[in-house]
């Protein structure tokens, strides 16, 4: 399978994606999400966080649509090679950084950045999980003073945490939830 990058710098160039049971966000809500990421924040130069990545496309969309950064965390080995491998024939390997790893068990505190935009996209059986985890997120030191955390689901995922707004948009069957810091 192959993905398109749809915007940015690298619009229409294509990645492969391992033979994996990876689900990839569809292109038209990987676009809605970045329409939506527009409207919320000037993001240009800041670094975003693609967590539960399978193919990289989101990273790779980032950094096309101007953020200076992105790190991919991946726990399927072939999965996190291949988005190094997307990286370096993008042109982008020293803009992205790969890390295989499982989300639950990484100390995201060691990947010493402020991420503005932190994207998960866990496989939905683990969506009742991601409560947990982004409180563990947070509570690392890793998000920005402004941050927008966005959960991609089959629902919606219902968090709460002080000084952090909710939102949420509906693309057919799938929900994005999306949390800031700001008012």
């Amino acid at each position: 399978m192959n993905l398109r990058v749809s915007s940015g710098f690298l619009r229409g160039r294509y990645i492969k994606v391992p033979d994996t049971d990876l689900r990839p966000t569809e292109e038209k809500v990987r676009s809605a999400f970045f329409n939506t990421l527009f409207s919320m924040i000037e993001f240009e130069e800041r670094i975003f966080l693609d967590i539960f990545s399978g193919s990289g496309i989101l990273a790779f969309e980032a950094i096309s649509r101007g953020f200076s950064k992105s790190f991919a965390i991946e726990a399927n080995s072939r999965a996190a090679s291949r988005i190094r491998t997307s990286a370096e024939e993008l042109g982008i390997k020293n803009q992205v950084n790969v890390i295989n790893g499982d989300a639950f068990s990484l100390n995201f505190a060691t990947l010493s950045e402020k991420f503005n935009t932190i994207f998960l996209d866990p496989p939905y059986a683990l969506g009742d999980k991601m409560p947990d985890l982004l409180d563990k997120i947070v509570d690392s030191g890793i998000v920005g003073e402004v941050c927008v955390i966005v959960v991609e689901g089959n629902t919606e995922t219902a968090w709460q945490k002080s000084g952090w707004s909710t939102k949420t948009k509906k693309f057919g069957g799938t929900y994005l939830s999306i949390f800031y810091n700001w008012e």
